[in-house]
């Protein structure tokens, strides 16, 4: 797995990565917060009497020993539906003394009371739960539930529980899976916001899988249903663990979350640039929060509320992405819930003082680390040319596209980093490289950041690049459309896990179709949908008719299937009816140039001179000799051609 396989010259893309097989087995972290009294599961088992791990405490609340592995004993718990959710149900005396609110389901024309058993234990140090009916059979077929979140690891997360702990959609979608007969898997290491680690989470779900088996039984497939980072982990197992599931519904799916870091890590540049210019000049066009998708490409609104100032006008940077890159990038901004369970389960002060809070250092084991222990990490905008596209249809001019470019700047390095003040600064701005003279054509430009080349070859190299290679199993890739909200799950990434399958293997795009719904359906619904049609994909071995593209509006109607549905958004071609009814947004970098994969971390550069006369900047545009110095001052290595491949 530590093998560099991706040969780098000046820009680093999906051409030339291989597919990663290595099951090795990640290595575990310390220190680590054992979770299980949150999740109702008792204290965990002491393994040593060496301080290593997660205290654990006697009935007194003296430290009785540690647990490096946070392991409980397997227990069983029974839960009966009510309708509306799971309340904990008395084996011994329920079914002769039913509770007035249990529901019964009927299984094979039998009714049956709607009860549920529920096993947890821990595996690879999570909480693993496995639910199915109790007074019915099993269909054998498995469902595997994932979850979402963006976490930096160093904690074991709660248990799936089916009380208070399942989330809205799970409320909604496991009565309909376990009255349909499946049993259902889920382990706190298969939530995205409990750590980002996919190496990890992919080993969690196939110790969890392999434990199921050795329990109850092969299933006879095993169906992946996850939203958001649970929609991440199914195209990552499908390419770095073939034959772990057998069909995939990712739900809000985005291709993998360390490429969706370029173009977020762009929204704050851009986003204090915007914020800088209307300082200066309320009556700047960047004061029409609209406009400012010219250069971030995401939806921006004049009328949603902002979740920063309260006030109406916002854009998807700031609503979808305003916490993304401090929890990604900042070494110093741990999650609150740190501190809580910190001082809940009493840990020595400074225990966690020498953690780094970034996705690069929880992954650390692939990126490796400096000499001050911070782990490198792939961010680059060398050459990028912000706002590139408006400039060239006219919607930008030179003198703004060269101010733009000029201020945006870059991150600073980690050790540079200082902690994050949410309540004052948006953006996170202080640890950005800015400029006082940038707007001065004579000025400094604000420095750009240039990535390092091994944490790009480790993103890849180590799996969590999802490089559209193989996918091998079909997916359906399920979207509630919501563009209007500026949610961060933006409609692109589906087309961007499309791009990247045409572009790296088009036979395996075939295997993906793309749902979208309204945001006012019955989410729940559409998710059985897909399950019923998996089913019988899966049982037929072909594809049934309902497996193709397609988009339903608010009443779950569809409004248009087949191959022609999306037409518009990858070939170029006249817009399909589910294009029409559902626009797709860019992203900074595509409006910079780059292709709808979003897969480059670092461009390979032209020069200047080049770009003036290959159609770079279209037809209409002109520069001066002044505005030709000024560019050279700001793009002195040249800007980047997307259009060159390796």
């Amino acid at each position: 797995m530590k093998a560099w396989i991706l040969a780098v010259v000046t820009a680093i893309t999906l051409a030339g990565c291989s597919t990663p097989q290595s099951h090795e087995q990640p290595r575990q972290q310390q220190p680590f917060i054992c979770r299980t009294v949150e999740s109702g599961l008792g204290q965990p088992l002491a393994d040593n009497q060496q301080g290593i791990g997660h205290p654990v405490r006697d009935d007194a609340g003296k430290v009785a020993g540690y647990s490096s592995q946070c392991a409980i004993k397997p227990r069983i718990q029974h839960f009966y539906y009510t309708g509306s959710g799971f309340k904990p149900f008395d084996i011994g005396n329920g079914y002769q003394s039913p509770p007035a609110d249990l529901k019964t389901v009927v299984v094979n024309g039998t009714a049956v009371p709607f009860v549920v058993r529920v096993e947890a234990g821990t595996i690879n140090r999570f909480v693993y739960t496995i639910a199915m009916l109790e007074r019915a059979p099993w269909n054998h077929k498995l469902v595997y539930w994932m979850r979402g979140g963006v976490g930096i690891g160093h904690q074991q997360g709660t248990a799936m529980w089916f009380s208070d702990a399942l989330n809205g959609s799970e409320k909604q979608l496991m009565p309909k899976l376990l009255a349909q007969g499946y049993a259902i898997a889920n382990s706190s290491g298969n939530e995205s916001g409990v750590h980002y680690n996919m190496r990890l989470a992919e080993e969690t779900a196939a110790q969890t899988k392999a434990y199921f088996i050795e329990k109850y039984g092969k299933p006879l497939y095993t169906i992946g249903i996850g939203g958001s980072g649970g929609a991440v982990q199914q195209y990552m197992f499908a390419q770095n663990r073939p034959g772990l599931f057998d069909a995939g519904i990712p739900v809000q799916s985005y291709p993998d979350m360390v490429t969706q870091s370029i173009p977020v890590s762009d929204c704050p540049l851009l986003g204090q640039y915007f914020r800088d210019e209307v300082a200066r000049d309320p009556n700047s066009p960047w004061a029409t929060w609209s406009r400012q998708s010219l250069v971030q490409g995401m939806n921006a609104s004049d009328t949603v509320k902002n979740s920063f100032t309260g006030k109406p006008g916002t854009t998807e940077c700031i609503n979808g992405w305003r916490f993304a890159m401090p929890t990604v990038l900042n070494p110093h901004f741990r999650d609150s819930k740190f501190d809580k369970a910190i001082a809940f389960y009493g840990y020595a002060p400074g225990a966690f003082a020498s953690v780094k809070w970034t996705h690069w250092n929880d992954l650390e084991e692939f990126y490796g680390t400096d000499a001050e222990g911070f782990a490198p990490i792939p961010l680059d905008n060398v050459g990028v040319q912000y706002g590139l596209a408006a400039l060239v249809a006219g919607k930008l001019d030179a003198d703004e596209f060269l101010r733009l470019n000029a201020c945006a700047g870059s991150w600073k390095e980690q050790r540079d980093f200082v902690p994050y003040k949410p309540d004052s600064d948006p953006f996170d701005s202080a640890n950005m490289h800015r400029s006082a003279t940038c707007r001065d054509p004579a000025g400094t430009p604000a420095q750009r950041r240039e990535g390092n080349q091994g944490a790009i070859r480790a993103a890849f190299d180590s799996g969590h690049v999802f490089t559209g290679k193989q996918l091998g199993i079909p997916m359906i890739d399920l979207r509630p459309y919501r563009e209007a909200e500026l949610d961060m799950h933006n409609a692109r990434q589906a087309f961007s896990v499309r791009a990247r399958l045409l572009a790296a293997n088009p036979g395996e795009a075939k295997r993906q179709v793309i749902w979208f719904a309204r945001p006012d359906t019955d989410l729940s619904g559409q998710v059985m949908q897909a399950v019923s049609v998996l089913d019988k994909y899966l049982s037929s071995g072909s594809a049934p008719a309902e497996y193709a593209d397609r988009c339903v509006d608010g009443a779950g109607t569809v409004l248009a299937s087949g191959p022609q549905a999306w037409a518009g958004i990858l070939d170029g071609g006249k817009p399909g009816a589910c294009t029409q009814a559902f626009p797709i947004h860019a992203s900074p970098r595509m409006v910079a140039g780059e292709s709808i994969r979003g897969d480059t971390f670092k461009c390979r550069l032209k020069p200047l001179a080049k770009a003036y006369t290959d159609g770079t900047y279209g037809p209409a545009v002109s520069f001066s000799d002044a505005q030709k110095a000024w560019l050279s001052r700001i793009f002195p290595q040249g800007v980047c051609d997307y259009n060159n491949g390796l």
